[in-house]
């Protein structure tokens, strides 16, 4: 219990606006005190005193006061209702911006390691139910829930101590049974979670996937994966809501029991003259009030716990040491030579994704690395880009540690074109100054004359003003490609990395990618990552890798007369 409310303070100074919520809480208390103990006071001045006396000037006072009051306490309701609600959308926005930063800054194996159902779930379900836990939940639980139950304790107690007693022993032993329900609610919600995941990665892998899953003729097998999981998920929520009704139900008996109590000695007390005819009908009521406020927090239970185990998972990943310092180390201004001396290096710990892989790169030459899928050559790019670091040997730049230098200005040393085309929101001229917010329009334009696309983005209705990202057919997929690797000729970058950029182009475009390599090329250190061994004829030396090794290499000529591996590649090409 104690690490618990530990967490729970934690939790409360992540969310922070400490300020608001000390006024949302006086606020709610003001409402409670003005609902709970003002109204019943009035009505008992008018009913057990006015009435009899048939004093009608007190009467319409008294009347006129009871209005003022009943106006005073909704808008103080609707108050602290238009606060919890701003809070909570701010908490949310705030948490939401806190995981965006955290998943800049952490390592690439958070992402090996947790697939996008779980990012999902960090960035939707897991910061909505953090976000409310304390703008609503507890708010509800503890303020508007228990508050007013010692609010309404203390005025029955005022009225007639035996009877509180003996309702609040009632609703003491009510809430032991629900402690005992509560605990099952907690694994029921921790499957929930579960399948949530599982169901965000299987609608994210229908998204990504679309035509793959029609051209596999495989749609009917991934609805009824998903089917599943629906059921599944709706079981879970449905045996979730069953326990929470049971233990409801049965609360609601025990204190139900009340009303017998109030109705036996508080009818005997009235028959004797002690308690007046407001004072039972304020106990009667006001003991249903007790039952509805403490139903209050109950029902809130659930949805603490489901809060509390989604704010834990997001402290923890706000927690995660093993991150990026991007703007620590030396500023690396440029880079002419790039040396793997003996470098290892393992995902796992165990297994060997690279071994003994040693190369020199100078100014203005150009690699290859090339092998089946798995072979490792991804991994080297990532590597050199500091993704990953060596598990063993050394990565240096013009001779030095490259782990001396700072990640954010060896990256922007780096122009890095994927395999997959990369279009993002706005219009061509947004898709480049992305990269250098500061490049003018002509030198956009000489960029793409080199690249040869110039002429067809003029014939655009709006030029190099149209939006690529809405308009998705206007450009071929060769063409868009062309935007990627615009982007790295806008940048002042010394290595240009270029990661199967052919592989999912039709050959009609191999003439307009093979041109726009030379052009990205020129006087940078280039590593080519590719199948197509037709784009890396031209390169000073080509690497042929497998298992994490170099097997073969040497240029085109030398590889292809020691008539290897690299030769019936190439005779298989």
């Amino acid at each position: 219990m104690k690490d618990k409310l530990n967490k729970v303070k934690e939790m409360y100074e992540i969310s922070g606006y400490n300020k608001n919520f000390i006024i949302l809480f006086t606020i709610i208390i003001v409402a409670a005190v003005i609902d709970i103990i003002s109204i019943p006071y009035i009505t008992k001045q008018i009913i057990d005193i006015h009435i009899p006396n048939k004093n009608i000037k007190l009467l319409i006072i008294w009347g006129c006061i009871y209005i003022i009051f009943l106006l005073i306490s909704c808008y103080f309701t609707l108050k602290h209702c238009n606060m919890r609600s701003i809070l909570k959308r701010k908490i949310q926005k705030d948490l939401r911006e806190k995981v965006f930063s955290k998943m800049g800054e952490v390592r690439s194996k958070f992402y090996d390691e947790n697939d996008t159902g779980v990012i999902l779930q960090f960035l939707q379900t897991d910061v909505n139910d953090a976000g409310a836990m304390f703008a609503e939940i507890i708010t509800e639980m503890y303020f508007m829930g228990l508050i007013r139950f010692m609010i309404v304790t203390i005025l029955l107690m005022v009225i007639d101590v035996k009877i509180t007693l003996i309702v609040l022993l009632l609703y003491v032993i009510g809430y032991f049974v629900t402690l005992f329900f509560d605990r099952k609610t907690i694994s029921i919600i921790n499957k929930i979670r579960k399948v949530n995941i599982e169901l965000y990665s299987k609608i994210n892998e229908g998204v990504q996937g679309f035509l793959t899953i029609k051209i596999l003729n495989i749609i009917e097998k991934k609805e009824n994966e998903l089917q599943g999981l629906l059921q599944e998920y709706s079981n879970s929520n449905n045996k979730l809501e069953k326990i929470v009704s049971i233990y409801n139900n049965i609360f609601s008996f025990i204190v139900s029991l009340s009303l017998v109590v109030i109705i036996y000695y508080g009818g005997i007390q009235f028959m004797q003259g002690i308690l007046t005819y407001v004072e039972i009908m304020i106990l009667i009521e006001y003991s249903g009030s007790l039952e509805f406020e403490f139903n209050w927090f109950i029902k809130h239970l659930s949805n603490f716990n489901k809060s509390f185990i989604s704010f834990s998972k997001i402290i923890k990943f706000l927690k995660l040491n093993d991150i990026e310092k991007i703007e620590q180390g030396e500023k690396l201004e440029k880079i002419n030579l790039i040396e793997f001396t003996n470098v290892y290096f393992s995902y796992n710990g165990y297994e060997k994704n690279i071994e003994n892989f040693n190369i020199t790169l100078n100014k203005g030459e150009r690699i290859a690395l090339v092998g089946r899928t798995g072979a490792g050559k991804t991994t080297i790019a990532n590597l050199l880009c500091r993704f990953y670091e060596p598990t063993n040997g050394k990565i240096k730049i013009n001779g030095s540690d490259y782990l001396k230098y700072s990640i954010c200005s060896l990256r922007n040393k780096i122009g890095y074109v994927m395999q997959d085309v990369c279009i993002l929101p706005g219009t061509i001229i947004d898709n480049i100054r992305y990269v250098n917010e500061n490049i003018k329009q002509t030198e956009i334009e000489n960029i793409f004359k080199k690249l040869k696309l110039h002429e067809k983005i003029t014939k655009l209705k709006d030029g190099y003003n149209t939006d690529i990202s809405s308009n998705i057919d206007i450009l071929s997929c060769g063409e868009k490609q062309m935007i990627n690797f615009a982007r790295v000729m806008a940048k002042d970058c010394d290595v240009v990395i270029l990661d199967e950029v052919t592989s999912a182009l039709s050959y009609e475009y191999e003439d307009l990618v093979n041109n726009a390599i030379e052009e990205i090329i020129k006087d940078k250190i280039s590593i080519i990552i590719t199948h197509r061994l037709s784009t890396i004829r031209n390169c000073d030396k080509i690497l042929l890798m497998k298992d994490g090794k170099v097997i073969e290499q040497g240029n085109h000529d030398e590889l292809m007369k020691k008539q290897n591996e690299y030769y019936n590649l190439v005779s298989n090409d």
